[in-house]
């Protein structure tokens, strides 16, 4: 329904009101429901219907929908004054004229007072109506601009994260083209599988960690083939936790900047072992790697790290998060905890 349509049936429905609550007043008071009483209370549901309407005509010229409350109440309450003492007239007047009254106007008389309340009602489920009607305007202005502001920064932050296994997987590839052509044309299989896995994650927010768990798979086949025995990776995945979704890419950043930041400067490389642990709510996924944190350290991994905390927080609110610490024997613990279902952002396009 339109505002105007709501406006002149919420009009029609009130002064029909006030003909009910009249007449059954009348009727309890023992006050016969004579030709002129009834033409009485027709009279301010005509009056009240017109008045209202210039009223509320006056209201939008003078731009008094643009006021906050405190500067509309001296206005309102001195427009129902005026327009109790206006109605008040023009009420005697076609009363004498119509009905055979025999009224003079007089400033003690009690309708004065029931005019200016019924006006003050009128304006107060006037302005209650529009003010709730702006509110709930710019709230869902609030909430469609958040929305994009969340989906502009998940594909941002997405985007800086794709593409930057590639390079060195290409490095890879090519050393391995002339020492093991058979191990290249299987690596090409695996970039390839991971590319079409980054392009197709490009047009979803959130995709099951199953297939996230492939990407990884493949991106860590390309590395092992290049620190060949510096590398060992164990998986460990719990039956189950594949179906959880996950925001693509962000476990195999993490992967990422376990070999980049960690494993690859040590002379003897290390091993990575990523583990998932199903609840009944939530999957924890663990990755360990050989190596040592610095929390303090400023440096792409921290901004990676931060950049991944900010795409779970934007996809899953407070019901996701991200930690990392060193634990014992040189080994770095990253936790990432995910909720079974999405709370937040879910725009996935897939099953």
């Amino acid at each position: 329904m339109s505002a105007s349509r709501y406006y002149y049936k919420a009009q029609l429905s009130g002064w029909s009101l006030y003909i009910l609550i009249s007449t059954v007043v009348f009727i309890l008071t023992g006050t016969k429901l004579s030709f002129d009483v009834i033409g009485g209370i027709y009279l301010v549901f005509a009056l009240g219907l017109v008045v209202s309407h210039l009223y509320r005509a006056m209201i939008i010229k003078l731009g008094w929908l643009e006021r906050d409350i405190v500067s509309l109440i001296p206005r309102v309450a001195l427009a129902c004054i005026l327009l109790a003492i206006g109605f008040h007239g023009v009420y005697i007047f076609i009363g004498n004229l119509a009905f055979g009254w025999k009224l003079a106007y007089t400033w003690t008389d009690v309708n004065l007072v029931t005019w200016g309340m019924l006006f003050f009602i009128w304006s107060l489920i006037y302005f209650t109506y529009i003010f709730f009607q702006r509110f709930r305007k710019e709230e869902i202005k609030n909430l469609q601009l958040e929305s994009a502001k969340n989906e502009y920064e998940l594909r941002r932050l997405r985007d800086q994260m794709n593409p930057h296994f590639i390079f060195n997987a290409m490095n890879t590839i090519r050393a391995l083209i002339d020492e093991d052509p058979a191990k290249a044309k299987n690596a090409v299989t695996q970039l390839s599988n991971v590319l079409r896995s980054s392009l197709q994650a490009g047009e979803m927010d959130l995709i099951p960690l199953a297939k996230e768990i492939d990407i990884v798979k493949d991106y860590l086949e390309i590395e092992k083939a290049r620190y060949e025995e510096r590398l060992a990776v164990t998986w460990h995945v719990a039956a189950g936790s594949e179906k959880v979704r996950i925001p693509p890419l962000l476990l195999q950043t993490i992967v990422e900047n376990c070999i980049k930041h960690g494993i690859a400067k040590l002379p003897d490389g290390g091993s990575i072992e990523i583990t998932t642990n199903l609840h009944a709510d939530a999957v924890d996924i663990h990755i360990y790697n050989t190596g040592t944190y610095d929390p303090n350290a400023k440096s792409k991994a921290s901004l990676g790290l931060e950049n991944t905390k900010n795409r779970l927080n934007l996809s899953f609110g407070k019901n996701a998060w991200l930690t990392i610490g060193n634990i014992e024997n040189q080994l770095v613990l990253t936790t990432i905890h995910l909720p079974l279902k999405p709370t937040k952002h879910d725009t996935s396009n897939s099953n």
